[in-house]
């Protein structure tokens, strides 16, 4: 397994400038000199005894039971001002017998309990503050009102601000819990901790190879961007979460999540509340759908979400899987004659085969780097040969004829697939006639769950011989880019009791196509 490079963070606003206090002291009333601490403190031992209040979040949240562990290397970050004491500050670490034990420090000498300042301080005068395991303060408290720096960690999160929390490189490595920030601002006896933040838990698909840059823009009664970096696993997916405070939300503007070279705008009405997590799942690559497809023994690819179309001057995908044209329009293409650089990716409607004589000219680059034309040999080694699920009691399930959202065509399985719950499990699987068109029927909302679940659905588009449609709704044409001598080419071929993922036909036939890009490892 790979490892990821999570980065998680939060942000706090606090009343008071920040900057980072050092908990290291030259002898028992000192606090160490620093250039960010000038003023002489106090310290003083402390162990408290803390608790969670209703709705913590943190690591393997469970939001039914909000039930959780503190763990070794959780620390608790207490700051605040009492009138005799002045501001005092100090980092508490969990210990094993379940208390938090460090020093705090204050400004001026203070002769009474730890119980006594912090009831003194209780109030906006005081907040104590969880970090789990594995994050470190950038900043939290000024001694002495210096002026806050901004925060620059090399090769950690970054905050234009002065309020953040950022995972140590270690955390990051290892993909430690997700982060609540939990706080107090009341003590009796201990504190009793509250979420003070709320998640968002990204996931983003469909990553190139490599670490990305991720920059997220908030509004928290400031603009501020949380930077930070994660590296996507080999199947392109990338996860990371980031702590963002209470009443929070995202920025409006467009483009307002940036991962690598892809942008994402996300709803910026919510609020966000304390102690909820809000799952965001985004594709870098939207026209390209999840399943994982096997088309020789060493290449897998995606399909597209749609069949390729031109209209209007722009080349696209259908938005549905099961959308084609029904008729020809000199303004609406999705049937083209064999891609040489004779004709414009085939938008010709000769019926002359030296129309289109040449080499292949592959339609993936009207849609970009990355996007291909199947060869006849992967077309055919996904139908007949791939090893793939067992569906509706057949192993190794490739493919079944069926009715989505009432147009007729094929359902192609991934390699792994698990039938969505609620919807009728497929009949007649790896079948060319049995039943046809209906022996499987499903509506929308139906096909939504299994195209979630991976599948891909080639409708029957029928084909097109120069300018008119011939057998659209009946059987399915769709070209590979390998060539059959100077005059044909193969295709997919289907109908409801008939399959040939390896016909020739003459070049001047225009048949739809479906494009792909192969998963990288």
């Amino acid at each position: 397994m790979n490892t990821k490079n999570i980065f998680k963070t939060v942000a706090l606003a606090m009343m008071m400038p920040a900057m980072l206090l050092t908990t290291a002291c030259s002898n028992q009333d000192d606090v160490a000199n620093t250039s960010n601490i000038t003023n002489k403190g106090y310290a003083l031992p402390v162990t408290v005894n803390v608790t969670r209040g209703d709705g913590a979040t943190r690591a393997t949240y469970n939001e039914s039971t909000r039930k959780l562990e503190f763990s070794t290397g959780d620390k608790l970050f207490v700051y605040g001002s009492a009138t005799a004491a002045g501001s005092f500050a100090g980092e508490l670490t969990w210990q094993s017998g379940g208390t938090f034990s460090g020093t705090i420090y204050t400004q001026e000498k203070w002769t009474g309990t730890p119980d006594a300042l912090f009831t003194a301080a209780s109030g906006e005068n005081l907040t104590a503050t969880l970090l789990p395991n594995g994050y470190d303060a950038n900043s939290f408290l000024s001694i002495n009102n210096n002026s806050t720096p901004d925060i620059a960690y090399d090769d950690r999160v970054t905050v234009s601000g002065s309020y953040a929390f950022v995972a140590s490189e270690t955390a990051k490595a290892t993909g430690v819990e997700q982060l609540s920030l939990e706080r107090t601002s009341t003590y009796s006896s201990g504190f009793a901790l509250s979420p003070g933040n709320a998640i968002l838990n990204f996931t983003i698909t469909g990553l190139e190879a490599g670490a990305k840059n991720v920059l997220l823009k908030i509004h928290h009664g400031f603009d501020y961007d949380v930077t930070g970096s994660v590296t996507p696993n080999a199947s392109g997916v990338a996860t990371f979460a980031i702590g963002v405070p209470v009443g929070a939300n995202i920025k409006e503007m467009s483009n307002n999540l940036t991962v690598g070279s892809s942008n994402f705008t996300l709803p910026s009405s919510t609020t966000f509340t304390a102690g909820k997590i809000y799952n965001i799942t985004r594709n870098a690559i939207p026209d390209l759908l999840s399943g994982v497809f096997s088309v020789s023994d060493s290449k897998t690819v995606k399909f597209s979400k749609g069949n390729l179309r031109y209209a209007s001057g722009t080349w696209s995908f259908f938005n549905n899987q099961y959308d084609y044209y029904t008729s020809y329009s000199a303004d609406a293409w999705d049937k083209f004659g064999w891609s040489t650089s004779a004709t414009t990716y085939g938008m010709s409607t000769s019926t002359e085969n030296t129309t289109y004589s040449g080499d292949f000219v592959d339609w993936g680059a009207t849609m970009g780097t990355g996007w291909f034309t199947l060869s006849s040999a992967e077309w055919t080694y996904l139908f007949k040969t791939r090893s793939a699920s067992t569906v509706g009691g057949t192993y190794n399930g490739r493919y079944a004829k069926a009715k989505v959202n009432n147009v007729q065509g094929i359902i192609l399985f991934p390699d792994s697939y698990t039938h969505p719950d609620g919807v009728t499990t497929p009949i007649s699987v790896n079948a060319t006639g049995i039943n046809g068109w209906n022996g499987n029927n499903y509506s929308s909302a139906d096909w939504t769950k299994m195209e979630s679940a991976g599948c891909v659905f080639l409708p029957a588009a029928g084909y097109r011989y120069g300018s008119s449609v011939y057998d659209a709704g009946t059987y399915g044409y769709y070209w590979s880019a390998t060539p059959d001598g100077a005059d044909k080419a193969y295709h997919v071929f289907f109908g409801s009791s008939s399959l040939n993922p390896a016909l020739n036909s003459t070049r001047s036939l225009g048949c739809s196509v479906r494009l792909v890009r192969e998963v990288t490892e």
